[in-house]
């Protein structure tokens, strides 16, 4: 009997896993590529007037407005957890990801800073291109699309990935000024949407490490002036490498202190060991009724 009732059960949360990915793209698709038809130029000028063209407060509205449906949808999903946690923002460990994220960087800076022939230390393009970009991107991307339908609806990696990082990828396009180079700023965001990914779920499915490396990779790209836009030249590219090596070697060392690892060869097309555990305790709970 109570094979038959885990059976049953497993296949009622797979549906409503499948309504639920459905909803989230849903809303995703609608604030991605809708809500900014529903953005008024009256109120970029307005809010372009309150912080004197610095795009400081413009640029935050703005991201609020885009996606604070996303973000309240995936939050309401799955209600029954912490909203914190649905967003990976439990700040446990968030304090050791920040110095993690430093060390792991400071190889790319100081090569950047070789590099560089002229700094740009604005302080509003700091905070609109790398803060800003840092921290809604990966609240966007990495947790309430990519780690809601890995995490909780349970995709495999790959596919949830994969829908992700394209999609941030051609976010980033326009820094290409030609076809190729176009081509080539997608490909790489992708990958580098995969890696944020990556380190988001092996960091317990909290944005700070990939979000502090998302930071301070943009922040010393934009301070040292390095060109290329988001394919980036080959210089460039190699000390941005160290930093992208430092950190799978950082996940590597949380590995051997006893961390589990997240994604395993099993959970690539399919998250099954944590579906099957979530959907176990479910049924245990309910017997207990």
């Amino acid at each position: 009997m109570l094979s038959v009732n885990f059976e049953f059960h497993t296949k009622k949360v797979h549906m409503n896993h499948i309504i639920k990915s459905l909803v989230l793209l849903t809303t995703f698709m609608f604030c991605h590529y809708l809500m900014r038809e529903f953005w008024g130029d009256s109120w970029s000028d307005v809010l372009l007037r309150l912080d004197q063209q610095s795009y400081v407060l413009h640029t935050l509205v703005k991201y609020l407005f885009i996606y604070g449906p996303l973000v309240l949808v995936a939050t309401f999903l799955f209600k029954e957890h912490a909203w914190y946690d649905v967003l990976g923002l439990n700040v446990a460990g968030s304090q050791d990801y920040f110095l993690a994220a430093v060390a792991c960087c400071i190889p790319m800076t100081l090569g950047y800073a070789l590099l560089c022939t002229e700094l740009d230390l604005s302080l509003s393009a700091i905070i609109t291109g790398s803060i800003y970009a840092g921290v809604f991107e990966e609240i966007i991307f990495r947790a309430a699309l990519f780690g809601v339908l890995f995490h909780y609806c349970r995709w495999g990696f790959i596919p949830a990935a994969l829908i992700s990082s394209i999609i941030f990828g051609l976010g980033h396009i326009y820094q290409g000024h030609d076809v190729i180079s176009a081509v080539m700023a997608l490909a790489i965001t992708a990958i580098a949407g995969t890696w944020f990914a990556w380190l988001y779920c092996e960091c317990g499915y909290r944005i700070w490490f990939p979000m502090f490396m998302h930071i301070f990779m943009n922040g010393a790209y934009g301070i040292f002036g390095m060109s290329g836009g988001a394919a980036g030249d080959l210089e460039g590219n190699l000390f941005k490498a160290t930093s992208i090596i430092l950190s799978i070697v950082y996940v590597h060392l949380l590995v051997r202190k006893g961390k589990p690892r997240e994604i395993t060869l099993p959970s690539l097309w399919q998250n099954k060991a944590t579906f099957e555990t979530q959907t176990q305790t479910q049924l245990t709970n309910l017997n207990a009724y």
